[in-house]
């Protein structure tokens, strides 16, 4: 087993700081802007980031969230059956998306939600490149060099850190605040 060394709390704490600077409150309110032009959000991500999605999922349907409501939004990984029932079938890699096919190829204004600490996850990478093939918007939550999935997004809310235990509490602060945005009229 390999030993990891603790970064000392005030050290992280920096870097926690560098993280959420990198985002600016204007990236933070086109966000907002994109999720409230939807009439569903759909979110993804693989591990940690799979329950930031299902956080942001929660997040945009309560219907105090904004005013005029909630969105419809669905967590594509908290549809466990669905999701591995098209990896069984064809692949993890192309789980996600096919999960979500029948949102983007419909007629209702969707907006993917994306959370990939490396840009690089190949399942979440093929639903935002079939979301933007359909039309559809894409808000991407990267860190590290945030490549592929930071190119294909409409927004990107990127967190210049290759650290995971910098980028996913990052991206939980940034949920909060694009939630944030959601609530405040005309932002």
């Amino acid at each position: 087993m390999t030993a990891f060394a603790v970064v000392p709390w005030s050290d992280w704490a920096t870097a926690i700081t560098a993280g959420v600077t990198c985002v600016s409150d204007r990236d933070l309110a086109r966000a907002a802007a994109v999720i409230r032009a939807a009439e569903v959000v759909l979110t993804a991500g693989n591990g940690g980031s799979a329950s930031l999605a299902s956080h942001m999922a929660q997040a945009v349907s309560k219907p105090d969230y904004a005013p005029g409501g909630g969105h419809a939004a669905v967590c594509l990984t908290d549809h466990t059956p669905l999701l591995t029932a098209h990896a069984n079938d064809g692949g993890w890699a192309s789980a996600m998306a096919e999960s979500a096919r029948p949102f983007l190829s419909g007629p209702h204004r969707v907006v993917l939600v994306a959370f990939s600490s490396s840009g690089r996850s190949e399942n979440v990478v093929r639903l935002a490149r079939l979301a933007r093939e359909h039309g559809r918007d894409v808000v991407a939550f990267t860190g590290f060099d945030g490549e592929p999935l930071r190119s294909l997004a409409t927004v990107s809310l990127h967190v210049d850190s290759r650290n995971y235990e910098v980028v996913e509490p990052v991206h939980d602060a940034l949920l909060h605040r694009v939630q944030a945005h959601l609530r405040a009229k005309g932002s």
